[in-house]
């Protein structure tokens, strides 16, 4: 009986490990979606400094040194879109160069929550027909069947002395 629940256990967890090949492209979607409305943003704050005869960043220190509070918090909003911008592009870039086995690692390095929840929320589960997921359902499955037996190893059942 334990080694059927050890086993069902092995194939729920190497089921769900390989969905995460199907995650990552559903996650990487949405940070490109995300990565070209930033984009286009950045183009326009481009644009309006080039119309004011400055750079990107002389017109965001002008705009940050104004004596006018809301003129620096938008000077603020948008430096963090610039901010936003590079952070999406290095996200995708290191999540997409990763090697299979450091998928979830990069994933979760390079977590934008806003994003994830998204994704998570319109995930839909596939099936693992990509040499990647197979490796992750493979991984899952050892993770799963043999992650009990270490649990119970450091936790033994103790031994009731007979009186």
């Amino acid at each position: 009986m334990k080694r059927t629940l050890l086993t069902a256990f092995a194939l729920i967890v190497a089921l769900l490990a390989s969905q995460v090949p199907e995650f990552r492209q559903q996650y990487l979607q949405r940070l490109g979606g995300a990565l070209d409305e930033v984009t286009r943003q950045v183009a326009a704050l481009d644009e309006r400094a080039q119309a004011a005869g400055l750079e990107r960043y002389a017109y965001l220190r002008r705009l940050l040194g104004n004596p006018d509070p809301i003129v620096v918090r938008e000077g603020e909003a948008l430096l963090d879109l610039v901010s936003r911008k590079r952070r999406l592009e290095t996200a995708i870039a290191r999540i997409e160069d990763a090697p299979a086995y450091l998928h979830v690692v990069q994933i979760v390095l390079n977590l934008e929550p806003e994003v994830a929840s998204a994704a998570l929320e319109d995930y839909v589960p596939a099936a693992p027909l990509s040499l990647s997921g197979l490796f992750h359902a493979f991984v899952g499955f050892f993770v799963g069947y043999l992650a009990p037996m270490g649990v119970r190893r450091l936790f033994p059942r103790r031994v009731r002395a007979e009186g």
